[in-house]
């Protein structure tokens, strides 16, 4: 018996439920994981026939798993031919970071004037930032583990501008996190990150936090992020730079 799973889309301030098979999700979730994990090259193309053979299914859960790999924007439909792997260059890099700076400053200042559950809120950030500082850093990304380094970080940032009462902005900072994920993932194809106090970083953050200092967060939110982009545009591969 085939199970199906729901996924809402937000349109026009309206949820529109859509259900898909769970074939088409596990495709999907593997797609993905290649995707920012920068298995998959920008620019490959995604032949239906090769990914049927891949993942031994038909041509519909296929095509349903790019269909909503082009909504995260990490695939590209090319007219009459098909599919292909999302471009990454220099311009959509700066543009990613630019909009999530304008994103999630608004969305932590929301969420710091939050004061529902405030206090659990920051128990919980505390409790994310000790698992992060725990976690042993790899090079390979591993979304199933929710214990990885990875996976803690990316809970420890989107729990920090959860609360801005905005499931828009919430599901915006989610897909902004992934798109600057498979950035750093596609430069660690290349090079391995310098020596990098980024424990410092996310403690700072955390502080600035718990003394409900509004401008010294956004400020340690903006620095660390403008920080990780200096260093992908150091060392961005010749893909990245065109």
């Amino acid at each position: 018996m085939k199970k199906n799973i729901k996924k809402k889309i937000n349109v026009v301030n309206q949820d529109i439920d859509i259900t898909y098979p769970s074939t088409t999700y596990k495709i999907y979730n593997k797609l993905k994981k290649s995707l920012i994990g920068g298995d998959l090259a920008p620019g490959t193309k995604l032949k239906i026939d090769d990914l049927k053979k891949k993942y031994q299914t038909g041509t519909n859960p296929i095509r349903e798993s790019l269909t909503l790999l082009m909504a995260d924007d990490l695939v590209t439909k090319i007219d009459q031919k098909g599919f292909k792997v999302s471009e990454a260059t220099q311009e959509k890099f700066n543009e990613i970071l630019k909009t999530r700076i304008w994103v999630e400053s608004i969305a932590l200042e929301e969420s710091m004037k939050n004061k529902k559950d405030i206090n659990e809120w920051e128990e919980e950030l505390i409790v994310l930032n000790h698992r992060l500082q725990k976690a042993e850093r790899s090079l390979i990304y591993e979304p199933e583990n929710l214990d990885s380094w990875e996976m803690v970080h990316r809970k420890f940032h989107l729990t920090l501008v959860a609360r801005s009462k905005s499931s828009f902005m919430n599901k915006f900072c989610e897909l902004l996190y992934d798109q600057n994920m498979r950035y750093r993932y596609l430069i660690k194809k290349k090079k391995s990150y310098i020596k990098r106090k980024v424990t410092v970083e996310h403690k700072g953050i955390l502080d600035a936090v718990l003394q409900r200092d509004i401008n010294k967060s956004k400020s340690l939110l903006v620095k660390h992020y403008i920080t990780t982009s200096s260093f992908i545009t150091l060392n961005s591969p010749s893909f990245i730079r065109k």
